[in-house]
């Protein structure tokens, strides 16, 4: 869990944006013998230099490179410096918020949208939303985490879609006065972010599998990543697939009510995001 260190912070625009700018060019700014230099850089104290490199981490902007004392920029990572260094463009959060839903490391983001519902997208207590997080969670020890530990890494997160923060305007969650409920928004989806979304899905939980089920993908979470619900996540990929432009990255297949989606070439991660970056309409709300 990448996140755990980040002491219940979520992270800004401008912090990742240095921080991709720096690890371009130095790797080890992260490592214990720089942590002078990163604070004055980054305008960080040390715990904050630990939340900026959690969730890069968890984003799968950065990996360890030959040490472990370094950093390296990921695929995604230099095609968000490529394309968009200034992190403007809404597509790029896009890209940002699902890889970190399909991260290995990245709890509790991805079960904190797996756990709201997609259909009705009725209002969920935060203090219901994190006992159901804490009980599929555990430790490396097979212990469910602190009750204060757990509060603190939701907190992390809700934060990061409030108060002007990176993902707010991208309209994935909706927030109550007082933060006391949360529920899944109703963003703008583009057929670029869709098609994304669907690499994402195939690489990371399908790799070896050419064909899936609808429903499999449904239950992986596919809808509850995009904000919508299965019939609507339907529909976008039925009138997709009529479009010849998508041809090439999947199929839609409709017989006897068991509907499958089949990956085809371009459908990988390093091809869909460069599509999202440069392509991908603007989505701020």
């Amino acid at each position: 869990m990448a996140l755990i260190s980040n002491e219940g912070e979520p992270v800004s625009k401008w912090w990742i944006k240095k921080a991709i700018d720096i690890i371009k060019i130095d790797r080890e700014i992260f490592s214990n013998s720089n942590m002078r230099r990163a604070r004055l850089e980054l305008i960080a104290g040390k715990n904050r230099l630990a939340t900026i490199k959690g969730w890069m981490i968890a984003a799968q902007i950065i990996k360890n490179g030959r040490t472990n004392k370094e950093y390296e920029l990921t695929n995604f990572g230099l095609a968000i410096y490529n394309n968009d260094r200034e992190l403007e463009k809404s597509s790029t959060w896009w890209a940002f918020h699902l890889a970190i839903c399909f991260s290995e490391v990245s709890e509790p983001y991805s079960s904190f949208f797996l756990k709201l519902d997609n259909l009705s997208k009725d209002w969920t207590n935060e203090k219901q939303l994190i006992d159901e997080i804490q009980k599929s969670l555990k430790q490396d020890n097979g212990e469910e985490y602190k009750d204060s530990t757990m509060a603190s890494l939701v907190g992390s997160v809700r934060k990061m879609f409030v108060n002007d923060r990176p993902l707010e305007d991208l309209g994935l969650i909706e927030a109550s006065a007082g933060n006391t409920q949360i529920r899944l928004g109703s963003p703008k989806l583009t057929d670029e972010i869709i098609i994304h979304a669907l690499a994402m899905m195939r690489f990371h939980r399908y790799k070896s599998t050419p064909t899936v089920d609808f429903s499999e993908l449904t239950k992986s979470g596919l809808g509850h990543f995009l904000c919508c619900s299965q019939v609507e996540l339907r529909e976008h990929l039925k009138r997709m697939k009529q479009s010849q432009k998508w041809f090439a990255y999947f199929n839609y297949d409709m017989q006897a009510n068991l509907d499958s989606v089949s990956f085809n070439e371009l459908c990988t991660p390093d091809k869909t995001v460069l599509l999202l970056l440069q392509e991908g309409g603007d989505t701020w709300l």
